[in-house]
């Protein structure tokens, strides 16, 4: 329903322009798997492109994606500390 025509994106639709989209992932495999010729075969950049795509659509500011890679293997601390990252990222324009 967000992305409705004539509320999100269309001639009449700029309920979402200008604001900020992010997208946070949490991922079980490290980081070589998410690379060409990795086992997942695809960057994570390239794994969000549909991301952006909504993004540019909408008239919003895609923003850096926040991913912790490996996260089955992490304690429970180390997943408190990216947490509390996320949870205090600031980005510079």
């Amino acid at each position: 329903m967000v992305l409705t025509y004539g509320w999100a994106y269309g001639s009449e639709g700029t309920e979402l322009r200008g604001k900020e989209f992010m997208v946070a992932i949490s991922i079980g495999g490290p980081d070589a798997a998410y690379q060409a010729g990795g086992h997942n075969h695809f960057s994570m950049s390239e794994l969000t492109k549909p991301f952006q795509a909504t993004s540019n659509l909408t008239g919003m500011r895609f923003l850096p994606t926040f991913t912790k890679q490996g996260v089955r293997l992490l304690k429970n601390e180390q997943v408190l500390e990216s947490a509390e990252k996320l949870r205090h990222l600031k980005f510079n324009y």
